[in-house]
């Protein structure tokens, strides 16, 4: 790859917002433009698509989409299943919302995400006097929701918490939360509580026990959607094996404290609530002073279980990591070789996105690599434009 001293990079609207600002538009009375720009992944096309089988209208242009809400007259039943695609994100956010609704909604994904646990948030539903048909896709949520007391486990993931708060403006009253005592992925509940919040909730997050009220989302006329921050570290990988500037393109970001230790080369770096980002930081821990990854055992039952697959990657261009029970160290010093077979993404986008940047410094061969485009359907092509 030829390369001059600095390389313009682009992010991909962040779908960890735009799919939490679609599930609140779509419940509001009249019109929201969420505003953006890039590529939007397929995660998001795949909440988008659904949220109009059960009656939400979206028109979808290159940098704005105008989502009118179904308002006071709630969602509809949908002719068929809904497909989430690959996103375990707006899976769950589709079965908190069916749950609200009267009639049965059944709901799909592909290979990948019919491996995903859906217990945590299907057995709270259930509590909550839901028929749900399976732990894993497919599966039927048959609501309505009763108010009352509900266990939820936030140990492996913080999505069922989100789902239940945004979807509870379609429930008839308040259910009383008792959560785990450990729980990951802090970051994206409170995320989902702040924009809630945005659009008139009154809830709080707690660290315990907590109570979410129904409330009548009133979302502002245009929201922003920023960039995907978590892929940052893949356009930090391609810097460091270039030995180029990356220069972002794009308003200012404001960098979270685990992606300032890995700028900053930290030799320990917990990822508890960003387990997201475990591939490509480990691959950068590598070309430089080494170090552990902590705090991760829940990335085990993401796309692929990270922990593994992530060494596994490494491997596979001849980089030495090993697994720890809840993380990967990984030696430093180490530079990728040519990997003599083609390497398995898992499904992962993360994965696929990690080892393409590794295969532009030394080639090599990535075997469903086209699943980028769960996130970054335009980062192939921005690959690609690096090496000419």
């Amino acid at each position: 790859m030829g390369l001059e001293a600095a390389i313009e990079w682009s992010l991909p609207p962040s779908k960890s917002h735009m799919i939490r600002w679609l599930a609140l538009a779509a419940q509001t009375e009249g019109d929201t433009v969420l505003s953006f720009t890039g590529s939007v992944g397929k995660d998001v096309l795949s909440m988008a698509d659904s949220l109009k089988q059960i009656g939400a209208r979206i028109e979808q242009d290159e940098s704005k989409w105008v989502v009118s809400g179904v308002g006071s007259r709630g969602f509809r039943t949908p002719e068929g299943t809904l497909d989430c695609g690959n996103s375990a994100t707006a899976t769950r956010f589709l079965m908190a919302i069916a749950a609200g609704m009267s009639d049965p909604v059944s709901i799909d994904g592909d290979q990948s995400l019919r491996q995903r646990d859906m217990s945590a948030l299907a057995g709270a539903l259930r509590e909550l006097d839901c028929e749900v048909t399976s732990d894993t896709l497919p599966l039927t949520v048959t609501g309505p929701v009763v108010p009352g007391p509900v266990r939820l486990d936030v140990s492996t993931s913080s999505q069922p918490l989100s789902a239940l708060l945004l979807a509870s403006p379609g429930y008839s009253g308040a259910i009383r939360l008792k959560t785990s005592s450990h729980s990951v992925s802090r970051g994206y509940s409170e995320l989902s509580y702040e924009l809630a919040s945005r659009c008139g909730s009154s809830n709080e997050i707690s660290s315990g026990d907590a109570t979410i009220v129904p409330w009548r989302p009133n979302t502002p006329s245009e929201a922003a959607i920023p960039g995907e921050l978590s892929l940052l570290p893949i356009a930090m990988l391609l810097a460091e094996l270039h030995d180029v500037e990356v220069v972002l393109k794009g308003d200012d970001l404001e960098l979270s404290g685990a992606l300032m230790e890995l700028a900053e080369k930290a030799e320990i770096l917990d990822l508890r609530d960003e387990s997201d980002i475990i591939a490509p930081a480990a691959a950068l821990m590598a070309l430089g002073g080494g170090g552990k990854i902590t705090g991760i055992a829940h990335a085990r039952g993401k796309e692929s279980d990270r922990i593994s697959s992530t060494v596994g990657l490494l491997n596979c261009f001849g980089m030495e990591a090993r697994e720890l029970d809840d993380g990967v160290e990984v030696a430093g010093g180490q530079a990728p070789g040519r990997p003599k077979l083609p390497v398995d993404s898992q499904g992962d986008h993360r994965l696929a996105m990690t080892a393409m940047a590794l295969a532009s410094k030394c080639g090599g061969s990535v075997s469903g690599a086209e699943v980028c485009a769960v996130s970054d359907p335009d980062f192939i092509e921005k690959l690609m434009i690096l090496e000419d």
